[in-house]
């Protein structure tokens, strides 16, 4: 039980932790992967440094070490510090900094460390005596806590991470107290742990920082997806997960609405999507439509907006899902307007991509328009804006066959199927007629903001990218942007520097690493070490395609390792044994599994993330039953070895293969992990077959 109650916390602080680590570098999938990775490294780390002293503190007939029950209270109190930690690193930043490749890997792999390592320490520790059955009541545990989370965030999210963090670690304290024997020592270590949580519980409302030069926030509100502050003296400058969401007189709102819509003849329904629909709205409604739709499917966020924007009194009606889940029969509208800013990560790149694109067209009457905008700037047009521009406009234009741009601090588009009438004496007519009032976008501007030497300039820097990929789902602009902005000799050298150096750190630990692996048939850590990274790199891999085809990972993440974790417990409960048949068995059905979602990738993704979900539990199952199968007297070193491979893949996946080669090549270099497991296997079987030709020789002479 005590085992069980200790994989429940594992895996929640895992996933709260791996949540807060994410946010402080924007919300990216990469710097999650990278978290991931980093916690398993540091897990492994934490075993490997247990096993160093396990011999010393283990004592004859007990169930576990008498180091177990102390690294389980100090991990319950490192976890929420450590959250509280990375609340706290934003400010650390410096002005302006728009992390890149370099700090989404390194960043991480810091904010996990003490809370990782201490895991590592404890499980170590656990594994000193049955790994099979630590091993399956831990991974049961984290089955557990991932549905567990799945709930919280869909029903609870404003609910505090740190009293959950605390209530969690109750079970488990409560368990190791009634276990061992207790005396003065263990009453004072019990009563410093009770006061340690007290404390972080309080400290809580006081640790939270957004990255300058944005000011302290004023209120944080938690919803399923993400968690957004308000800040400023009125509190009407809005953040959501450190990016700047909306800020009071905002010019860009009248640019986004008011042309697309003097362009449309009669805009009867609208719909809104993405992440500032709410702050848009007031400069729509100018337009007196019959109907306005917010899609919106995190309802938490929505009620919050809708509160604080004050569009709950307008009456309009917000949809519990976002635009490509609209059902089939939808009435068709008028105008649809994307208010996402940018594609910096896969939920956000869902807005830009060919399947949104595609989806968006079948919603418009005939003469609707899609609008949305993307970074530009005025007078100069940087080398990766313009690559992400033209990706993005490659998309479209697969869905529509007009796509007009209109300049300014920031490019609009308005996508048709004809190309709108902006002559500027026309739309001056409309703006008198309708009697709207505004600042910025006004007739005697329509001039200068229409003007067609202006668009063909624009067209033309855009053009200057020759053959731009189309943005979509399984290859996201929002992962290879990072590698296109350093060829295009944007990073800083700081920045190269510290990839150069992560680099190199990689390649120092991989020939130390390959110095140390065994492929004897009696200690596989080679092959649970490719294992490993076959495992993490595949389901990384799933993650990633999963937030691109749903946008849903932070809600679902808890489910999603509750899937695998459930999936390995069941796994890990096969009879043990180091039957050679079965590990090749286990291994080629990794490789081939890796291979085919690669090559099918289109077909299996295609409904969203239906498959991910059993791709992840067949994950868990085989990772499950190569454990049970190659543990035998060596629980410890084949958990240990299949973590640091599991780091190793998640590292190598969010750096390199994802951001080149897209979610398929992702799944590729987890097939080639697999292969190398079963080139390891092969290698194993050929010196069991000579050891039994030469016992067998000696035998006879």
């Amino acid at each position: 039980m005590i085992f069980l109650f200790f994989g429940f916390y594992s895996l929640l602080a895992q996933t709260l932790l791996l949540r807060e680590a994410a946010r402080v570098f924007g919300a990216h999938e990469l710097s999650l992967a990278g978290a991931l990775a980093a916690w398993l490294l540091w897990t492994a780390a934490g075993i490997f440094l247990a096993g160093k002293y396990r011999a010393r503190l283990s004592t004859g007939g007990d169930e576990f070490p008498p180091g177990f029950p102390g690294a389980c209270l100090i991990m319950t109190l490192a976890v929420p510090a450590n959250i509280l930690a990375a609340r706290l690193a934003p400010a650390w930043f410096t002005p302006g900094l728009q992390p890149g490749l370099f700090l989404m890997l390194a960043g991480p792999a810091l904010l996990t460390l003490p809370a990782a390592l201490l895991n590592g320490v404890a499980i170590g520790l656990g594994l000193a005596r049955l790994p099979a059955r630590f091993y399956a009541a831990e991974a049961a545990g984290g089955a557990a806590a991932g549905i567990f989370t799945v709930l919280y965030f869909h029903n609870f999210p404003a609910l505090s991470m740190i009293a959950v963090l605390s209530a969690a670690a109750l079970p488990l304290a409560s368990a190791l107290w009634l276990r061992r024997p207790r005396h003065k020592k263990a009453a004072a270590a019990l009563i410093f742990w009770t006061a340690g949580l007290g404390c972080l519980n309080y400290a809580e409302p006081s640790a939270w920082r957004l990255r300058p030069p944005a000011p302290r926030p004023a209120l944080a509100a938690e919803t399923e997806a993400s968690r957004i502050f308000t800040a400023g003296p009125d509190g009407k400058t809005f953040y959501e997960d450190g990016r700047l969401l909306a800020s009071p007189e905002d010019p860009a709102w009248e640019e986004l609405a008011h042309i697309p819509l003097l362009a449309v003849k009669k805009p009867e329904r609208i719909l809104l999507t993405g992440d500032r629909a709410f702050f848009l709205l007031p400069e729509i409604l100018k337009h007196r439509p019959e109907r306005v739709e917010i899609a919106e499917p995190d309802l938490f966020k929505a009620r919050f907006l809708s509160a604080r924007t004050g569009a709950a009194a307008k009456g309009l009606r917000i949809l519990g899902c976002d635009l490509r889940g609209l059902p089939r029969g939808t009435p068709p509208y008028d105008a649809i307007f994307q208010t996402t800013p940018s594609p910096d990560n896969a939920a956000l790149n869902r807005d830009f991509t060919a399947e949104f694109f595609g989806a968006a067209a079948a919603l418009l009457k005939p003469g609707g328009l899609l609008v949305f905008q993307l970074p530009f700037a005025a007078n100069y047009l940087p080398p990766e804006k313009a690559y992400t521009i033209a990706s993005v406009l490659a998309a479209a234009r697969k869905a529509f066959p007009s796509v007009t741009v209109l300049p300014g601090e920031r490019l609009t588009v308005l996508a048709g199927a004809n190309p709108p009438d902006l002559a500027p004496e026309k739309l001056a007519a409309v703006y008198s007629r309708r009697g709207l009032k505004t600042v910025t976008v006004v007739p005697s501007a329509f001039p200068f903001i229409l003007n067609p030497y202006r668009r063909a300039w624009a067209e033309d820097e855009i053009q200057r990218i020759k053959r731009p990929p189309e943005n979509s789902d399984l290859a996201p602009l929002a992962y290879f942007h990072f590698w296109r902005a350093w060829l295009s000799m944007v990073a800083t050298p700081g920045s190269l520097l510290g990839l150069a150096a992560l680099m190199l750190c990689a390649l120092f630990a991989g020939f130390i690493i390959a110095g140390r692996l065994s492929f004897a048939p009696g200690k596989r850590t080679g092959e649970a070490f490719f294992m490993g990274f076959w495992g993490l790199a595949f389901e990384t891999a799933l993650l990633l395609a999963f937030q691109a085809k749903t946008g849903r990972l932070n809600p679902e993440l808890g489910g999603l390792f509750a899937a695998f974790m459930a999936a390995a417990a069941a796994g890990a409960l096969l009879p043990g044994g180091t039957s050679g048949g079965r590990l090749f068995v286990i291994e080629l059905l990794a490789a081939g599994g890796a291979f085919t979602c690669a090559n099918m990738a289109g077909v299996l993704f295609a409904a969203g993330g239906t498959a991910v979900w059993a791709l992840i539990s067949a994950g868990g199952f085989l990772a499950g039953s190569f454990f049970s199968s190659a543990a035998g007297g060596f629980g410890g070193d084949i958990y240990a070895w299949d973590l640091l491979g599991g780091a190793a893949g998640g590292f190598i996946t969010a750096a390199f293969a994802a951001p080149v080669l897209g979610i398929k090549g992702a799944l590729l270099c987890a097939a080639l992990a697999a292969l190398c497991a079963l080139a390891g296997w092969t290698w194993a079987w050929f010196i069991s077959g000579r050891s039994h030709s030469l016992k067998a020789s000696t035998v006879k002479e």
